[in-house]
Parts: C-alpha cells; sequence; structure tokens
C-alpha cells in the first residue's frame, strides 16, 4: 500500500510541474568582437601586431569633413586569421601589406602572396626564389590584381580562376566549365568587360569591393577553392567617403578549400 500511494504522490507531483516550453532556436549571426563580419564561431588561429597611419578628420566652415594627411596620428593594430570549424571557412582579417607610393605606379607597391593550406602570408622573396609555395599574390596599385600561381598559356584549368556572380555563402558548386583566367581584377569603367572583384573610381579613388562576387581558383593539384575579397581598407568599413579616411592595403579575405580534388562542390552554409 506504501509503494502504492508513493507511486501516486510521484505521479500527481509531475502531473502538476508545469511543461518548460522549447527554447527558441536563435539566429546564428553574432559576429567575433572588432568585427563585422566574422562569425563569433570561428576561432583565432594566429595574428600579428602592426602600426598604422589614422588621419583625423577636421571640419570645415561648411562643416564638411576634411581628410588631411598632414593631420594624422600613429596608431596600433591587429590582423587575424580565423577559422571556422562549422563551414570549414578561413577569415584572414585587417592583415597588413605594405603601404605603397601611387606616384610610381605598380612599381611603387610591393606584392602580397598567401598560402591557403597555410592560412597565411609568404615572404616575397621565398615566394619569388621558389623557396615556398603560394597559391595567389594580390599586386599593383592598390593591390587592384589578385593572381594565381598558375600559367595563362596552359591548357586545362589548373592555376586558374573564375569569377560568379553570386555572394559567397551562396555559391554551392563550381561550374563545369573550362576556366582561362588567371588574374582578376578592380574594375576601372562603369562599363567592364571582365568580371572583377570591385570597382574604383578616378573621380574620388576610393575601393569599393563588390559584396555580390566570389572568385573559385582551381589549384595545381586539382582542389577547387571559393573565395570572396571583402575589402582591402582596414576594419572592413561599410562605407568610405574619402581616399584618406582609412588606411590601405589591409587584407580581409574569406576562403574555403574543397580538400577533394576533382569535386566542385564548395557550400559553406
Amino acid at each position: 500500500m506504501a509503494v502504492l500511494l508513493g507511486g501516486v504522490v510521484i505521479m500527481g507531483c509531475s502531473r502538476d510541474k508545469p511543461e518548460t516550453p522549447d527554447e527558441p532556436a536563435v539566429a546564428d549571426t553574432a559576429k567575433v568582437a572588432g568585427t563585422n563580419w566574422v562569425p563569433a564561431r570561428a576561432v583565432k588561429i594566429q595574428d600579428t601586431t602592426y602600426s598604422y597611419t589614422k588621419v583625423i578628420p577636421y571640419k570645415d566652415a561648411s562643416g564638411k569633413l576634411i581628410y588631411d594627411k598632414a593631420n594624422s596620428e600613429t596608431k596600433q593594430g591587429k590582423g587575424y586569421v580565423y577559422y571556422d570549424e562549422k563551414f570549414k571557412v578561413v577569415y584572414v582579417v585587417d592583415w597588413p601589406g605594405i603601404q605603397g607610393n601611387a606616384a610610381e605606379g605598380a612599381a611603387g607597391f610591393e606584392p602580397f602572396y598567401f598560402n591557403f593550406d597555410k592560412r597565411h602570408s609568404v615572404k616575397k622573396e621565398a615566394a619569388q626564389a621558389g623557396t615556398a609555395a603560394w597559391h595567389i599574390k594580390f599586386y599593383d596599385i592598390y593591390s587592384a590584381y589578385v593572381v594565381t600561381d598558375g600559367d595563362a598559356g596552359s591548357a586545362g584549368d589548373l592555376g586558374k580562376l573564375r569569377v560568379y556572380r553570386t555572394p559567397f555563402d551562396e555559391l554551392d558548386e563550381a561550374a563545369d566549365k573550362v576556366m582561362t583566367r588567371t588574374s582578376v581584377e578592380i574594375e576601372m569603367d562603369e562599363f567592364p568587360t571582365t568580371d572583377g572583384w570591385g570597382s574604383y573610381r578616378l573621380s574620388d579613388h576610393i575601393l569599393r569591393p563588390y559584396k555580390d562576387r566570389s572568385v573559385v581558383f582551381r589549384l595545381k593539384d586539382g582542389r577547387y577553392v571559393k573565395f570572396q575579397l571583402v575589402n582591402l581598407y582596414r576594419s572592413n568599413p561599410l562605407t568610405v567617403t574619402d581616399k584618406y579616411e582609412f588606411e590601405a592595403p589591409y587584407y580581409n579575405f574569406r576562403y574555403y578549400v574543397q580538400q577533394t580534388p576533382d569535386n566542385r562542390n564548395v557550400k559553406t552554409r
């Protein structure tokens, strides 16, 4: 009888206990502190420290902000590389390039080499001597070109690229078509004949990366890499109003490596 009454009491308590409603799903939209584009779940795998020049604007008589390089100060900044284990995406954030001199043309700017597998930049001397492997390099005025380590005159796709008018996260598969290009550059006019990674206007000298474009590289070993050049300005500003407002080049890009050769699946969602 005691056992029976105990069971009744337990059953009664369980009926009286209110059910806990399921927690609503939280959108996975949080970002790494200090960025406006890297998911919070990404883990830092390396960083670097540098000094940079920040132009301090002032207002003229009409209230317009004036950016004068003579009115600047030196600050400390950091560059990072993050890795998102969930979707296998690498994020390079504010990684410093070398300040160039536009008056000297392309010769006034140092190339920046990068290895997708090592997730790190490669020293120019080692890259040019052939003692260190690299996959892409940024070069020319304001790093306007992104170039592969492939040969444009070679047959087939290896070492080449294709530009897609598709946002990074929406591009799930590389096209089953022959690639012919080994470089993607910024578009310099209103009606470009070749798709670029962004636009540049001589009227204001401001870089504007396209948010709805991706690049797919075919490495020399047959693997596909999905890539987006997010920004060349430090802190990835959403808008830029003056060519001296943000210093460049500071590399902000993300990429995904499909590790199986010949597999065109580059889905990251």
